[in-house]
């Protein structure tokens, strides 16, 4: 089996996130998924905006990875409160089995490179059938496909995805925020059921950071205990039956709702601890980025511990530290909320990397 998958980071198509998945280079350990959410990556003039397939086949086949996998979300939330576009694309395209699957097959230029990824429509319409259906439609036009599977259908899901995997598809078990402990009862019957299956490589994908988890909140300098990042963890890993891992890189997987105030804070990860800090502003500006959080981070433990670490996880290759540099010594403005998103995804992902280099994350069960 031609599968050399470790960790894979999961992104939405958003502006930030667009960019990292053009930059980075994810080496051959780590295929991202990412979540297209809307039908358009922005706004644009009517007569310059572009098609579906003309946003996302470009970054596809932009991103330094041997393999993306692509998802259309359907565990998407539709509340008032959600963005306008992403409602709209979840009503008209996501929502209907037949429509998200013509869409990802505008995908199919490609393919081999882009995996669509396919979930059960059982917990959000009652349809029953719409794996085997997606996996009729999407087959014809791509090499490889991977299953989402979600604990709330697991039991009814898994006995139909086992029949329908080939030896180069992928099974994802989504747990969202829910504790890794293999062992809790409502775990259990699924680490069973993905120890004794062997037919294709399994992930097992969560949200390290809690969505309720606010800036505001947050302790300076201190532990951020509602993070739980213990999925990345070989043995962890082992006990679930799963061959590799996956997260939202180290930031908050939102509801994607409109808008929200400035909320000066920033959750750093310390790779040498497997942990996240929290840091916040002591008013609602954005200057506090560059007069107080970035000067705490750079001066912390967790910094200092990074720094000491051989190969050392923070270095001029690690983009998110470069640019917590460059505002520090005032190169580059910090008076963004978005960029420090960036900065945490870039920083998380080189962690990864390195984590991999050095034997710490590998595959765990034969693939």
């Amino acid at each position: 089996m031609d599968n050399n998958l470790i960790y894979m980071p999961t992104f939405r198509v958003r502006q930030q996130e667009s960019i990292v998945l053009k930059s980075f280079d994810f080496g051959n350990n780590m295929y991202p998924l990412i979540e297209i959410v809307k039908e358009h990556d922005r706004a644009r003039k009517q007569e310059l905006q572009k098609t579906f397939e003309e946003i996302h086949n470009e970054l596809i086949m932009g991103i330094t990875a041997k393999f993306v996998f692509v998802d259309l979300p359907i565990y998407l939330k539709q509340s008032g409160a959600v963005k306008d576009e992403v409602v709209a694309f979840s009503f008209s395209v996501i929502n209907d089995v037949e429509k998200r699957c013509e869409y990802i097959n505008r995908l199919s230029p490609s393919s081999p490179k882009a995996i669509p990824v396919i979930s059960s429509y059982l917990f959000k319409t009652g349809e029953t059938g719409t794996i085997e259906k997606q996996s009729s439609l999407l087959q014809p036009n791509f090499e490889r496909l991977a299953y989402r599977l979600f604990p709330v259908s697991f039991s009814v899901d898994f006995e139909i995805v086992k029949n329908l995997v080939r030896p180069n598809d992928y099974i994802i078990i989504d747990l969202d925020q829910i504790t890794p402990y293999p062992k809790s009862p409502p775990l259990r019957p699924i680490v069973n059921a993905l120890k004794d299956f062997k037919g294709c490589c399994k992930i097992l994908l969560r949200s390290a950071i809690n969505t309720e988890i606010q800036n505001v909140k947050l302790d300076h300098g201190q532990v951020v205990f509602e993070a739980d990042n213990s999925h990345i963890d070989t043995d962890i890993m082992a006990e679930f039956g799963v061959n590799a891992t996956g997260d939202f890189v180290g930031v908050k997987k939102d509801d994607l709702t409109a808008g929200g105030t400035i909320s000066p804070g920033f959750i750093y990860f310390d790779a040498v601890e497997n942990q996240y800090y929290g840091y916040r502003a002591d008013i609602k500006e954005l200057s506090q980025f560059e007069n107080k959080i970035v000067p705490d981070i750079l001066s912390s433990e967790s910094t200092i511990r990074m720094l000491a670490s051989i190969p050392p996880y923070l270095s001029n290759n690690n983009d998110g530290y470069k640019t917590l540099l460059n505002i520090k010594s005032g190169e580059e403005s910090g008076k963004s909320q978005a960029k420090f998103k960036k900065i945490a995804m870039e920083h998380y992902l080189y962690c990864m990397k390195i984590d991999i280099e050095k034997g710490k994350l590998h595959q765990t069960n034969d693939v």
